[in-house]
């Protein structure tokens, strides 16, 4: 991904440049098995503020909530 770009979250249509943070959306992330772009909020709101953390505390893969909720259910 590059720093210069703008990119727009999946699930909500927020748009942020890559190292760029907002108050309420938070960070943008790129889903590591699918690709797609998404916003802390986004992520936060879909799997919960512990999982969330857990999540990001991992060092394991960054998922977006769908891909995350398919890891789950298997």
């Amino acid at each position: 991904m590059n720093d210069n770009e703008i990119y727009t979250c999946e699930f909500c249509g927020f748009s942020e440049g890559w190292e760029e943070s907002d108050f309420v959306h938070g960070d943008m992330w790129g889903c590591e098995k699918c690709g797609k772009a998404f916003c802390s909020k986004c992520l936060r709101d879909a799997i919960g503020a512990d999982n969330y953390k857990q999540m990001m505390q991992s060092g394991e893969l960054i998922l977006c909530s769908n891909c995350y909720n398919a890891s789950k259910s298997n």
